[in-house]
This record gives structure tokens, C-alpha cells and sequence, in this order.
């Protein structure tokens, strides 16, 4: 047994040299190249479930969100930047001078009635953190670049006034504040229902945890959950209806969140009919937000954002609501576990595309220019392929250079006739000038094709045809069949290519519905004012079919590849 495993020991090390001086060196090259190309795939991905207020942090990976109990609370800062004027050696001396002082003005700053709901000394570090972050990136460049420390300092204490530390500790302390209620009839008139005072009068909870505590800027909700699981916030609001039910468009309410996660929903009873919100609203960020709630109407049928929440009736609604009718919304804030809090930031982004744009009309238009378009390639490169293939005719070798040299035609040199024909058949503005083409044939695929036929035998055409098949029979029933991974790799392609159109639909598009998803996420790049989370995420749900197509048919297309550079 030892003269036996004595030669297959003694080989491993020789394995090893082998592999290491010869494909080791290609392997990696391989694995480098991957991940030259999947980085940029990450980076998409992980923009895609990040918020806006993420993207200067320059992280790669997105923050991920935790159970909030209770709100008001301080929010943190993560870390005190070197401004990018300091010098480090003195930055570094004076981190800690700059901080100190920043906090002591930061604890003697007035509070509100609000923050002083949270714990003090934390609020008092957080905002110290703050305001050095702020205004130690105003100390001039000259001041930092001083023989002396002074000048620099001097600058610093300068910036650091009451107001300033004022504004920091207000800043630092997140809180859901309701700042008005406005109506919106359908003939675009708006009239604001409550203000700050009204909502503070008004405001009732009905259940859970919480208070209101009313400042001339709008009404702060103190609530708390002792688990993501507790007992929903429940808070309500009756008015008078300023219109008659006929003329009800929107009622939209103010809001500031608090970057809990948490959720609201509502809903109105209006006339013994309660119309119940059919979306939920997280909390996200610390900004104002809108949270407009709309019945059914015309913005149903048209292309806009779909950024309102729609109301659905509980029962068969009634119009009989006139003027002066007394209306109740209800708002019910949800907490969210950490669980759902990161379930809730990791798709929001794929909702508000959804929402942001026609996506199914879209997605619809694309599917469409894709299997039309894979049709006619399939079919013309191996119908035109087999003539050129198998078939012999005078001319057959001038035909086909005559083909393969309208590859060497730039695309921006045939615009333009293209766009004149298309124009003069009357398809300007209609889907047909995308896929038509194909199915006069592609130079590239047919050439592919006929390298492929080449290498299939000939006696397999001369039993066909002694079996009585004419040549149509042959291309149909021998022909295709022996084809079908370059077939495969000319679907893929074509898929590519269909799905990523951008200038055909550019070019012969006008109406938005019949926009494929490439043209319709440009939109929404302008509409969204480059809001590349919402954008990210939007490119992600498009690459996906291609990701998926590639790898489910690789083998197929790269077979396919393969065997049209083989020679009979």
C-alpha cells in the first residue's frame, strides 16, 4: 500500500507547479475580469435599497435600519470629518478643542418643548458633533494655514454662535410633526383645512402610547412602542367637507418624519362610507413629507406618477355628501420591527418605480418589441442563411460579400433614410419601425448562420431529398433542427439588443404609452430630478430579465458561438 500512494503523493506538488505555470494564471485572470464587471452590478444593486441621503457618504453598502421605540429620540452623528482645508497635524492637536467647545455651546443652547423630551447629554454631544462638522468647513483656508493655532480657532469661536448652536440641537432631535391639511377639488382649487394651531386644537388619539405636544410650527407626536409588535398609534381629525363629494380630488397632509421606518395608513369617513387607503407610508428620513390621499378619478386613466395614496370604499360609496358634510380622517402609525423596517427600506425604491412611472406599460411595450424582434431574426437569419448556406445560385458569393459589407455602414449613416422611409409608410410614432427590420435579416446573424450550416453534412439533404422533401422541407425539417445553438445564441442577442433599444424609440417614439422601458426610465431620470436610488433601482429591475436570459441559455449561446467558427 505505501509503494502505491508513494507515486500519488509525489505527484501533488508536481500537479501544483503545472497548474501554477500554466492555466492558474488564466484562471485568475478570469476571476479578475468578474469582478471588473460585477462590481459596477453591486453598486447598482446596493444604491438601488439606499436613501438619497446616503449617496455623499460615499458608502458601499447601504445603512441598515433598527427598531425605533420611541420618537422624539437624538439622532447621531456618525463621525467629526476633517475638514478638507485643515492641515492634519493641526487638525489632529485640535479635533478635540473644537469638539469640546462646540459641546459646551451646544448644552447652553434653548430647548423646545420637544427636545427636552430626549436625553439631554446625548443631544448636547450629538449637536457639539454637528456643529464642528459644519462649521469647521467654513474656517477659511488662510485661517487653518497660519503659523499660528490662533487664527484658526479664532475663526471657529466666530461661527459658533447661539443661533447656530440653536439650529444644531434642533436639528439633531428626529420627530413626526403634522404642519397642515389641505383639500384639492377637481377643479385644481386648494384650500388648507387645518393649519398648525387647528391640527393641535383638533388632533384626538384614540389608542396607543403617545401625546401631542402643539407649537406654532406644527403639532409633534410623542409616541412609544415597547416592541415592534405593540399596539398601533391610532389619531384622528373631523372637519367639514369645504366642497361637495362630486368635487373631491385630493386631501393631502403635511408632515414631518422622523426616519423611524415606522408605518401610516388612513383612511376617511365621509358620508357613512369609509374610504380606506390601499398603501402604506413609511416614515423614511428626516425631512417633509406629503402623504396625499385621492379617491378614484381621471388621474387613474392617465400616465402620471401614481405618488398619492388611493382610497378604496368598504361599502357601495354614496354621493350624497354635499358641501359642509362632516368628514373624519383616521391616521394609524404602525411600528416596524428591524425585520420590517429592512424589508420596508429594501424595496421602497422598487415600489416608487412602480408608482413613478407606467412601469407595466412599459414593461408591456418591451416584451412585445422583444418577441417580434426575436422572431424576425430567428427567422430571416436562417431562411437567408440556409440560401447562402446550401443552396447554389449565380451570384450566391457576390450576394453574400455584398451583405457583409453593409456591416462596415456606421448605424448614424442609415438614420436618417431609415427615419424617411419608416416616415413615408406612415409608422412615425408607432412600434413598427423598431421590429420590422429584423425580419428583413441582420448581416451578423446570417453570416453566423451560414458558418454554422457549413458544417452540417451533405448527406443529410440528400436523404431528405430522396425521401421526397423539397428544399423548403429540408430547411424546416433537417436543417433547424441541427441549428438550434446558434439559433439560441442569435435569440439572446437579439433579446439583448431589443431590451436595451434606446435611440430607435427615441427617434420614432412620441406618445408615452408606447414608450419601452429603456426610453421610460429616461423619463424618469427628469421627472424624479435625479434621484439615483429611485433611478438604481429602476435599472436594476430592468437588467434582471437580462441577467437571467444570459445565464439560463449560456450554454446554448455559447455553443452556439462556438460551432459557427468550425469548419466542415
Amino acid at each position: 500500500m505505501t509503494s502505491d500512494q508513494g507515486p500519488v503523493t509525489a505527484d501533488r506538488p508536481n500537479f501544483l507547479k503545472r497548474y501554477l505555470a500554466g492555466s492558474a494564471w488564466a484562471h485568475a485572470a478570469l476571476l479578475f475580469g468578474t469582478a471588473i464587471f460585477v462590481i459596477p452590478f453591486i453598486y447598482m444593486l446596493s444604491t438601488s435599497v439606499k436613501v438619497d441621503e446616503e449617496l455623499p457618504e460615499q458608502r458601499m453598502l447601504p445603512r441598515v435600519p433598527t427598531f425605533v421605540a420611541a420618537s422624539p429620540y437624538v439622532r447621531t452623528v456618525d463621525a467629526v470629518e476633517k475638514p478638507t482645508d485643515a492641515p492634519r497635524d493641526r487638525w489632529a492637536r485640535h479635533e478635540a478643542d473644537f469638539i469640546r467647545r462646540a459641546e459646551l455651546r451646544a448644552a447652553k443652547a434653548p430647548r423646545s418643548e420637544v427636545a427636552l423630551k430626549v436625553d439631554q447629554t446625548d443631544l448636547s454631544k450629538q449637536a457639539g458633533r454637528s456643529l464642528v462638522n459644519d462649521l469647521a468647513a467654513r474656517v477659511p483656508t488662510d485661517a487653518w494655514n497660519a503659523k499660528e493655532d490662533g487664527p484658526a480657532m479664532e475663526a471657529f469661536d466666530a461661527l459658533l454662535t447661539d443661533d447656530a448652536a440653536k439650529n444644531a440641537v434642533e436639528s439633531r432631535v428626529a420627530r413626526l410633526d403634522l404642519y397642515r391639511l389641505q383639500f384639492r377639488s377637481t377643479d385644481a382649487h386648494v384650500e388648507t383645512i387645518a393649519d398648525a394651531t387647528q391640527l393641535g386644537v383638533g388632533l384626538k388619539i384614540e389608542s396607543g402610547d403617545a401625546s401631542l405636544v402643539t407649537s406654532p410650527d406644527g403639532v409633534t407626536l410623542v409616541y412609544n412602542f415597547a416592541s415592534g409588535s405593540a399596539k398601533p398609534v391610532v389619531l384622528s381629525y373631523t372637519f367639514p367637507m369645504p366642497a361637495d363629494f362630486q368635487q373631491f380630488h385630493k386631501l393631502t397632509l403635511n408632515l414631518r418624519a422622523d426616519d423611524t421606518w415606522h408605518g401610516v395608513e388612513g383612511e376617511l369617513e365621509l358620508g357613512g362610507v369609509v374610504w380606506r387607503g390601499t398603501r402604506r407610508t413609511e416614515l423614511a428620513q428626516n425631512r417633509p413629507l406629503s402623504i396625499t390621499f385621492q379617491p378614484p378619478s381621471f388621474d387613474d386613466e392617465t400616465n402620471k406618477a401614481r405618488t398619492w395614496v388611493p382610497l378604496e370604499a368598504q361599502s357601495t360609496p354614496t354621493l350624497a355628501a354635499p358641501k359642509g358634510s362632516m368628514a373624519t380622517l383616521r391616521l394609524t402609525l404602525s411600528p416596524a420591527s428591524t425585520g420590517e423596517a429592512v424589508i420596508a427600506k429594501a424595496t421602497r425604491n422598487y415600489k416608487n418605480a412602480f408608482y413613478s412611472v407606467p412601469f407595466w406599460t412599459y414593461t408591456l411595450n418591451s416584451v412585445l418589441l422583444v418577441a417580434l424582434s426575436m422572431a424576425g431574426a430567428l427567422f430571416s437569419a436562417s431562411f437567408v442563411g440556409y440560401a447562402f448556406a446550401r443552396l447554389n445560385w449565380p451570384g450566391r458569393s457576390v450576394a453574400f460579400m455584398l451583405l457583409l459589407s453593409t456591416m462596415m455602414l456606421p448605424g448614424q449613416v442609415t438614420m436618417i433614410p431609415s427615419f424617411m422611409i419608416w416616415r413615408t409608410l406612415g409608422w412615425y410614432n408607432t412600434l413598427n419601425p423598431l421590429w420590422v427590420g429584423s425580419w428583413f435579416g441582420s448581416a451578423f446573424f446570417i453570416f453566423l448562420m451560414v458558418q454554422h450550416m457549413r458544417t452540417i453534412p451533405k448527406e443529410l439533404e440528400e436523404a431528405a431529398r430522396i425521401d421526397g422533401l423539397n428544399a423548403l422541407q429540408t430547411w424546416y425539417y433537417v436543417i433547424l433542427p441541427q441549428v438550434k445553438p446558434t439559433l439560441a445564441a442569435i435569440a439572446v442577442l437579439t433579446f439583448m439588443g431589443a431590451w436595451n433599444e434606446f435611440m430607435g424609440p427615441l427617434i420614432y417614439l412620441r406618445d408615452q404609452d408606447k414608450f419601452p422601458l429603456s426610453l421610460g426610465l429616461f423619463g424618469l431620470r427628469l421627472d424624479q430630478n435625479g434621484d439615483w436610488t429611485l433611478i438604481m433601482a429602476a435599472s436594476m429591475l430592468m437588467t434582471l430579465p437580462v441577467i437571467l436570459v444570459f445565464f439560463l441559455c449560456q450554454r446554448y449561446f455559447i455553443q452556439g458561438v462556438t460551432l459557427t467558427g468550425m469548419k466542415g
